[in-house]
């Protein structure tokens, strides 16, 4: 299968509208990649996908590994290899920009996949919790979301860097998942990353070459306009 290419379900403006209760299997999703990130129907929090092996962190919960019939209404698949790959002795959200040179600032206007092996001293992420109506937006769902620190936790982050004309679908910016190595939530398991800093790093990236978005073809997605989002609404939600 070709590698580093970048396959979407859906697209962040539909899941800002709350269209989230169908969506691609596990097992079709696999099919397009080994690394990965997304959200599980509903939005019950967030899923990362490691070497092929696709957990999710529900809220309060222990961490689980999902099956493969499993539904996601929103993914982003890649069939990660690296072209760079770098050690480090410290790395931070702040300088991983600098850090993934030459791919940024020079592919600026490409989607980059980013995986980030290290013991992390501290990491932020964010725990939303699950609809408690139907229909209930993503941006009310945010408003009771937490913060969680966690400090000397060996794991991986997986995620990407969308280009800033892909707004509505994607978020700007980076997008990055974590994994802790003893993979539960209570050791470092953990959804979206507001921020982290680690040491001991094995940095790997590379560039995207080509990027395919499945729409839903279901009545949600279709009976009504899915117009452009806010930037600002764009990363409260799902921005780091």
């Amino acid at each position: 299968m070709t590698t580093n290419n970048l396959f979407q379900y859906s697209i962040l403006s539909a899941l800002m509208k709350v269209i989230c209760e169908t969506g691609i299997n596990v097992k079709d999703t696999l099919t397009n990649g080994n690394h990965g990130l997304g959200t599980v129907c509903n939005l019950n929090e967030e899923i990362v996908i490691i070497d092929g092996e696709v957990y999710h962190f529900p809220p309060g919960e222990k961490l689980r590994k999902i099956e493969v019939s499993d539904t996601l209404p929103f993914v982003m698949v890649t069939r990660f290899k690296p072209t760079i790959e770098k050690t480090l002795p410290f790395l931070t959200m702040g300088s991983l920009p600098a850090a993934l040179a030459p791919l940024l600032p020079s592919q600026q206007n490409c989607f980059l996949s980013v995986r980030v092996e290290g013991r992390f001293d501290q990491l932020r992420f964010r725990v939303i919790a699950a609809q408690s109506k139907p229909r209930e937006p993503l941006a009310e769902l945010v408003k009771r979301q937490k913060e969680v620190t966690c400090c000397d936790v060996k794991g991986t982050l997986f995620g990407f860097w969308s280009p800033a004309f892909s707004g509505g679908f994607s978020v700007a910016g980076f997008h990055l998942h974590f994994l802790s190595k003893c993979k539960t939530q209570g050791g470092g398991g953990g959804g979206h990353v507001l921020g982290f800093a680690a040491r001991e790093v094995r940095l790997q990236a590379a560039a995207i070459r080509d990027y395919t978005v499945e729409l839903p073809q279901n009545k949600d997605f279709n009976e009504g306009i899915i117009g452009s989002v806010r930037e600002a609404e764009l990363h409260a939600a799902e921005g780091g």
